[in-house]
């Protein structure tokens, strides 16, 4: 039976309360009454030329009322009108739909553009129709659905699967469903687009908003946004304390980072912290490891990855030949070049305590050649005036398919993190142990961040390893859906 509540309208009517699962796509037409529910999806109006010539738009968003249903929603109003009304209301807010229509949904072609849903109907609002946000007691019930996936929580691609078999991926055009935490939120950025989109904005001015994922096992995946609703929600993540199962959101090539991404689409929908057994597990996994582990071992202020260019060997060393503006990249190789059983001096050097630059023996003396670490040495009050300490400073050699550069440095932070060892421990290693722990590493696939640093002190730019990306380990297959 149908509950009865006043109306928000100003007519003070009596107004029976719908719910989805009262309604079928065999009883189309006006549903006389006020529907309530969560907004979990959402996209920016479209303007276009009806056959009487004037302007017409639509507005479509997805509204959810229980746990098992959740529908397209279409609202047709002159744009200055409709506007004004998406102006009101976001994902996540909950509204009251007053008078919709029910519709059969549209053929398959045009569900390609609107979210998936379980009901074999679509609601329609119109000038006769009437929507409002809800705030207060009433719309606590529905705010709790916004935690509620729109899939089964175990349905779902990890980074490794779309950073391995992009190729694969790519060609699922429903796209696939991702469960992944957000690492980094990029800076919004305005291009003009140069080829055709889903979101059908060819050769306009659009902004774009770019979101770095990570999970347990693999980071630095790519999600960008085009639309407008999407990126005004997905502002809204929190780094490191987001989980977000994002569903339909489609596999892409990068031609620019040469890597496979992410991209929302107008028919994808995202739940933050989902409340799934896998959602849990992965955030608890996140929680356990550094951040440093998984992207970014940070030296000098950090590395950022959002601005980094992914190339080739070849590529880098085309790069610091042009002496391009850009000083951080992205590089997939291997080590051909890592000499950690060699002489203790090539691995291991002494630095300043103050500043933390090595030190070069002068005559027999190691001291910083720095005024100002000199004065801070002075005022020392200990009784071991310790000057100095030990850091690892290796040169390496990156390899891939397109060429070798030479004489990269590796310092001390890196180093401890990828050899998981402390420089004490590592001097009380033994020869045949300091062979065994370089072949764990050399020729072995590993992304590297390196940054491009001019100095005048050095007639060449100094190539340097300033990120180590986690292992991508492969996994056997992939099955096709």
């Amino acid at each position: 039976m149908m509950d009865y509540e006043k109306s928000l309208q100003s007519t003070g009517t009596l107004q029976r309360v719908v719910k989805l699962n009262t309604l079928s796509s065999n009883n189309p037409g006006l549903v006389d009454g006020i529907m309530y529910g969560i907004v979990i999806g959402k996209v920016e109006l479209r303007i276009f030329e009806g056959s009487d010539r004037h302007q017409r738009s639509v507005l479509n968003f997805t509204f959810r009322d229980s746990i098992k249903d959740f529908i397209n929603v279409a609202y047709w109003l002159p744009p200055k009108d409709l506007m004004i009304i998406s102006s009101k209301f976001t994902i996540g807010d909950v509204v009251a739909l007053h008078y919709p229509t029910v519709k059969p949904k549209l053929d398959d072609k045009a569900n390609n553009y609107t979210p998936w849903t379980p009901l074999s109907f679509e609601l329609s609002l119109n000038e006769k129709s009437y929507m409002e946000k809800v705030e207060g007691p009433k719309a606590k019930q529905y705010e709790l659905l916004a935690s509620v996936p729109c899939r089964a929580g175990h349905d779902y691609y990890t980074l490794t699967q779309v950073v391995t078999h992009g190729e694969q991926l790519i060609k699922k055009t429903n796209g696939i469903n991702v469960l992944a935490g957000v690492q980094q939120i990029g800076t919004l950025k305005t291009i003009r687009t140069r080829r055709q989109r889903e979101t059908d904005y060819d050769n306009e001015e659009k902004q774009l908003l770019e979101i770095l994922l990570f999970d347990g096992e693999t980071s630095g995946v790519w999600l960008t946004f085009w639309d407008s609703e999407q990126i005004k929600f997905a502002q809204r993540w929190i780094p490191e304390e987001h989980i977000i199962f994002c569903i339909s959101v489609r596999v892409r090539y990068d031609e620019y980072k040469k890597v496979y991404g992410l991209t929302a689409t107008r028919n994808s929908l995202f739940t933050v912290n989902p409340d799934t057994n896998e959602s849990v597990q992965l955030y608890e996994s996140m929680r356990s490891i550094p951040i440093d582990d998984l992207l970014n071992v940070a030296v000098d202020g950090g590395f950022n990855t959002l601005q980094a260019v992914i190339v080739t060997i070849k590529e880098l060393k085309q790069y610091i030949f042009n002496g391009d503006s850009n000083d951080t990249f992205i590089v997939q190789c291997f080590l051909s070049h890592f000499d950690l059983d060699g002489p203790l001096n090539q691995v291991i050097t002494k630095k300043c305590i103050f500043c933390n630059r090595s030190i070069r023996d002068n005559n027999g003396i190691i001291k910083c050649t720095e005024a100002e670490c000199r004065m801070k040495l002075l005022e020392q009050t200990s009784d071991d005036n310790l000057t100095t300490k030990d850091g690892f400073n290796l040169n390496v050699h990156l390899t891939d398919h397109t060429g070798t550069i030479t004489n990269v440095k590796l310092g001390d932070d890196i180093a401890r993190k990828m050899l998981k060892c402390s420089v004490d421990e590592f001097i009380l290693m033994s020869d045949e142990e300091k062979t065994k722990l370089k072949w764990t590493y050399l020729l072995e696939k590993i992304r590297f961040g390196i940054q491009i640093k001019n100095s005048a002190n050095y007639t060449k730019p100094v190539i340097r390893i300033a990120c180590l990306f986690s292992r991508e380990y492969l996994p056997s297959s992939i099955n096709d859906e």
